[in-house]
C-alpha cells in the first residue's frame, strides 16, 4: 500500500483521540500482519527492528476499543522517537479513513504477548469504530502551546523571509500534534535551512512521572513535520550528527528540499 501524504497531512487538522468505541468491524484493521509492511509506512531509523500489529482479544486486559495495536521494537537508542514516528503516521492514516483512534500509554499487553520475536512491546493504540464522531474543527478545537512556546532561539531567525510560507505550515503542524497530557516536549530550531528537533529539558514532575513517554511524542511532532513535507511535495533526509543547546537534548535534523 502506498501513502497518500496529502490525504494524511488533511488528517492532522482533524484527528481527535476518540475513548468511546463501537464494535463494528473495520476490514482495515483486519488480518494485516506487520502494519508497518502493510500500510508502507516509513520509519525513523529503518536499522531499528520495528512490528506493529493488531492484538487479538486474549492478549490485552480491558480492552475499551474494538482493536488494540501494539507497537514493538527493539531496545536501541531512539527507538521510541521511532516508535512514536512510525505509530503516527498509521494514526493519520487510520483517522483518514474514518478510523478512530488514541494513543494509549499506559496500557501493555499481558505479560505473556508483551515480547514478539525478541522485540518489546512499548506502548499500544486503541483504534475503531467511534460512537460518536469525534473530529476536531480547525482550528478552534485544538488546545495547544502557541507557536512561539515551541521554537528555541529567535522565532524570526526561523521564519525566513524565503521560506516563511512553508516555515508557518511546517510549524503549525508540529504545534498540533497530539502528546501524552498535552504536555508537547520538544522544540525546532532551523540552522542553514535545515530544522533541528530538540527534546525539551524538563524538571516540571508531571514529565518525570510521563517519563519515555515524551520521546515516543517527539516522534510524533517529527512524523507531522514529515508528512506535511511529503504532502507538499518536498524531498526529506534525516541527519542524527547535532549538538544538544541549551540543555535541551538534539534528537534529529530534518533537511528539506524540492
Amino acid at each position: 500500500m502506498e501513502l497518500d501524504y496529502k490525504k494524511l497531512a488533511d488528517a492532522i487538522y482533524y484527528r481527535k483521540s476518540t475513548r468511546s468505541y463501537s464494535d463494528k468491524v473495520c476490514e482495515l484493521l483486519e488480518n494485516k500482519g506487520d502494519l508497518v509492511v502493510a500500510f508502507g509506512l516509513e520509519a525513523l531509523l529503518p536499522d531499528i527492528k520495528v512490528s506493529v500489529r493488531v492484538l487479538e482479544s486474549h492478549e490485552v486486559k480491558n480492552k475499551k476499543a474494538k482493536y488494540c495495536i501494539g507497537f514493538y521494537s527493539e531496545d536501541k537508542p531512539l527507538a521510541l522517537e521511532n516508535i512514536g514516528f512510525i505509530g503516527q503516521q498509521l494514526d493519520l492514516l487510520l483517522q483518514s479513513e474514518g478510523i478512530a483512534t488514541c494513543w494509549w500509554g499506559m496500557k501493555k499487553p499481558k505479560k505473556e504477548f508483551k515480547c514478539v520475536d525478541g522485540l518489546d512491546c512499548f506502548i499500544t493504540m486503541m483504534a475503531g469504530k467511534a460512537k460518536v464522531d469525534e473530529k476536531r474543527a480547525w482550528p478552534d478545537d485544538f488546545k495547544r502551546k502557541d507557536t512561539w512556546s515551541i521554537v528555541l532561539g529567535d522565532y524570526r531567525d526561523l521564519l525566513q523571509e524565503e521560506t516563511r510560507i512553508e516555515d508557518s505550515r511546517f510549524l503549525e503542524v508540529v504545534r498540533v500534534a497530539p502528546s501524552a497530557v498535552n504536555r508537547q516536549p520538544w522544540l525546532v530550531k532551523k540552522v542553514e535551512g535545515k530544522y533541528n528537533f530538540y527534546l525539551k529539558n524538563s524538571k516540571n514532575p508531571l514529565d518525570i512521572i510521563i517519563g519515555d513517554m515524551r520521546n515516543i511524542d517527539l516522534g510524533i511532532a517529527i512524523a507531522h513535520f514529515f508528512v506535511q513535507a511529503k504532502a507538499e511535495g518536498f524531498n526529506t533526509e534525516f541527519g542524527f550528527g547535532g549538538t544538544d543547546s541549551d540543555k535541551h537534548k538534539f534528537v534529529v535534523g530534518v533537511s528539506v528540499w524540492k
